[in-house]
């Protein structure tokens, strides 16, 4: 099955007028999931001559390497 950085993490149907049943999700998406957990590996592991945006920038790439190997696999 492959995976999509737009997919829900933890899909939770939106219950809201206008949303689709079972197409339209809230929460995070699993880019943003992913990102998050490589950024606070990033955060404790990267040179402190790095800014912390080059730290979020690294984590966010690394998001997408991570969702790329994960499609492909599949």
């Amino acid at each position: 099955m492959a995976t999509s950085g737009e997919d829900s993490a933890f899909p939770t149907p939106a219950e809201t007028p206008g949303t689709i049943a079972g197409k339209d999700y809230t929460g995070l998406s699993k880019r943003e999931y992913f990102a998050v957990h490589l950024f606070e590996g990033v955060i404790s592991k990267l040179s402190v001559n790095c800014t912390l945006q080059d730290k979020a920038n690294y984590a966010v790439e690394a998001a997408d390497a991570l969702i790329k190997a994960l499609t492909r696999e599949s």
